[in-house]
């Protein structure tokens, strides 16, 4: 169910033909190459991978280097109605049609680059001129020129800008050196040391203690602080206009050459991601030899294909001792429509089912009981009714599911009577099947528990109960279907049926306790139970007398089993230990497991009663308050809707697939990868 079946194929050519099976290859697509130890390279296809590898880098720098993203935000293809567009490539080998990327992307490359290297000089000219300007800032007011100090021979002359709280403390440490001052600013001081040149070591010995540095000016400028300054102002300014222009430049860059580059960024990817695996071409030196899993519906498609080279194909029967089979899963539309769901947990591995079909099914029902309201539901659709139609790929598949889950909670609020959180019935005249808000006055409700304003409340919470009981039974039945398939007996009846009849019993169970009053005695009344209407006492009896089988061979079966020598590894009595261990672990987790589900009735009424605060805005009446109560109930969809997901997620990945699904499957990888923006038609 919803895993497709596959065929191990192995095509074999002449070396020299080999570059056709590549192309023939990608165009075929669904083939999933065979791993393994890596055996010889065709030489011709890894010369076109390594074309391809140097093509895919030049693209992706340049890409980079424009700051292109290489898909739009997903904010920017809803609201603002980006499109990916789509480039079209044809060729009838892969050499020709990389040399034809390479042609399309060199000059495209080269001037990018160029223009990177303008960008970049500028911005390193801006930045050195900065730093200069700073450096020079506090003694931008001085206009003497130190030019002749660094040729004096018997003395040492040095020029420094010193914080005032240092400035005694240099004098003291330098008592034979001659000090001249001006102040630069309140915080720091211009100072001229000037002292005998045998004395040098002294000096910069002092000035690395007190951390200080000598006021220099570059070569080629003048000497002078204040025209230096200046100098430094105006090369600063030409950077900045420099950069500016540079950057217009990339701009103009990006409108003309994006598209175009970032198409030939995907071609070089999917041609080096295709060429590498297809290199691998099997240890003969005059054939070529790959092997690879394909559908079995698109066998004969294939050979036909294929036709002109040899083609064996062994079709790969369920239960595969090979280990590297993937899986391809395979749903029909409407029912692998949440199939992203599935993926969360994982592929399915061998023997087991494919849960999505199911989930596909019980998904949107449970976000409809959490999220039921007409008013919301339809906003929801129809916002993602846009979203899908702006959005491609799994974004898409995502909006699918979202477009379902509005319309199961359209149908769950005229189940409600809710629409924005008033009664529907207002609007279009269909009565409430279940009123969860009591808006008249009426009799006791039909199960007895509570009074008639909360009948709404108490059914819902009773339905959210028994939904929860069906689908953790579904999810033990396919535990069971599971370990059948895969012919464990020992298994399947120490383990998997005996933890299924023993929640199917305990629910029993726990209805007669409730029946009888919330009573352990539930052998004493003969009263019909409230909700299945068969006597209390008979369905206590039954349910005990499954139960405590169930526990019983769930306690000591496996013990049993190594006792009598049907199953091997550890001794009886640490089976019997982690038996017990396991019969509390499964009542405990049961109980968790199904009180979890109260959750569909429990997030319905904070929905409500989150709705019910706003509705007390009452725009009706007050135009005023129209805009405010927009505002909140949109935010209140948004906020809800987000967490009635997490929640619904939480039910299928928590207690619904850990009863029966591990999905470590392998995934079927096509050979040709997915594209966004180009279309390859070979000729």
């Amino acid at each position: 169910m919803g895993v497709a079946r596959l065929t191990k194929v192995t095509i074999i050519s002449a070396r020299s033909e080999y570059e056709d099976v590549a192309r023939a290859l990608a165009q075929f697509e669904d083939f999933h190459p065979l791993g393994g130890a890596p055996q010889n390279f065709d030489p011709g296809v890894q010369e076109l991978a390594v074309k391809a590898v140097r093509i895919f880098a030049q693209a992706d720098q340049a890409v980079k280097d424009l700051g292109l993203k290489l898909m739009p935000g997903q904010m920017d293809m809803v609201f603002r109605g980006v499109k990916v567009p789509r480039s079209t490539f044809e060729a009838s080998t892969w050499e020709e049609l990389l040399s034809k990327a390479d042609v399309q992307l060199e000059p495209i490359a080269e001037e990018v680059k160029a223009e990177k290297a303008l960008l970049q000089k500028a911005q390193k000219d801006e930045a050195d001129s900065s730093a200069l300007m700073g450096a020079l800032q506090a003694v931008s007011g001085f206009s003497s020129d130190f030019t002749g100090l660094a040729d004096l021979k018997v003395f040492k002359a040095v020029v420094l800008i010193v914080g005032n709280d240092r400035l005694a403390e240099f004098q003291k440490s330098l008592p034979d050196a001659v000090f001249l001052s001006q102040a630069a600013s309140k915080e720091q001081t211009l100072v001229m040391v000037v002292m005998a040149r045998a004395e040098e070591a002294r000096l910069d010995k002092t000035m690395k203690l007190l951390e200080l540095k000598p006021l220099t000016i570059p070569a080629g400028f003048p000497q002078n602080p204040a025209e230096a300054y200046r100098k430094a102002a105006q090369d600063h300014g030409s950077a900045v206009a420099a950069k500016e222009k540079a950057k217009a430049q990339m701009a103009e860059s990006r409108l003309k050459h994006g598209t175009d580059l970032l198409a030939l960024r995907e071609l070089s990817e999917v041609a080096r991601k295709t060429l590498d695996e297809a290199r691998v071409s099997g240890g003969m030196k005059r054939m070529a030899m790959i092997s690879g899993y394909v559908p079995a519906k698109k066998e004969a498609k294939m050979k036909v294909m294929f036709g002109k080279w040899i083609v064996n194909a062994e079709p790969v029967e369920p239960g595969a001792a090979e280990e590297d089979v993937p899986v391809l899963m395979e749903n029909r539309k409407a029912l692998g429509l949440f199939q992203p769901v599935t993926m969360e947990q994982g592929i399915p591995a061998e023997h087991e089912v494919d849960p999505t079909p199911l989930v596909s099914f019980v998904f949107p029902i449970f976000f409809g009981m959490m999220f039921g309201d007409v008013g919301h539901g339809l906003i929801l659709t129809a916002f993602m009714l846009l979203v899908r139609q702006r959005s491609t790929g799994s974004m898409r598949q995502w909006a699918n599911m979202f477009v379902v889950a509005g319309l199961s909670a359209i149908v769950f609020g005229i189940i409600f009577g809710e629409f924005f959180e008033l009664s529907f019935s207002n609007f279009v005249p269909i009565p409430a099947a279940i009123e969860i808000i009591h808006r008249a006055a009426g009799t006791v409700d039909t199960f007895n528990f509570l009074p008639t304003p909360f009948a709404g409340i108490n059914l819902i919470l009773i339905v959210s109960f028994l939904v929860g009981i069906a689908h953790l039974a579904t999810a033990l039945g396919l535990d069971v279907y599971q370990t059948y398939k895969e012919h464990n007996r020992i298994e399947l009846w120490l383990e998997k049926i005996p933890v299924f009849t023993m929640y199917l019993s305990g629910v029993g169970y726990g209805l007669a306790f409730v029946g009888v009053g919330f009573s352990f005695n539930v052998l004493s009344s003969s009263a019909p139970n409230p909700l299945l209407g068969v006597p209390n006492d008979v369905l206590g009896a039954v349910s005990l007398a499954v139960l405590v089988p169930s526990m019983a061979v769930l306690l000591a079966g496996k013990s049993a089993a190594i006792a009598a020598g049907k199953l091997k590894g550890g001794s009886a009595l640490s089976a019997l230990s982690d038996g017990g261990l396991e019969v509390f672990e499964r009542i405990s987790q049961f109980m968790s497991n199904t009180i979890s589900y109260v959750r569909l009735a429990v997030m319905l009424l904070v929905h409500a009663a989150l709705l019910l605060i706003v509705n007390l805005l009452q725009p009706w009446g007050n135009p005023v308050m129209i805009a405010p109560w927009v505002i909140l109930n949109l935010l209140i969809l948004a906020f809800e809707a987000f967490i009635v997901y997490v929640q619904d997620l939480r039910l299928h990945l928590y207690e619904f697939f850990t009863k029966f699904y591990s999905g470590t499957g392998a995934p079927f990888r096509k050979i040709f990868p997915d594209r966004n923006r180009i279309r390859i038609n070979w000729l």
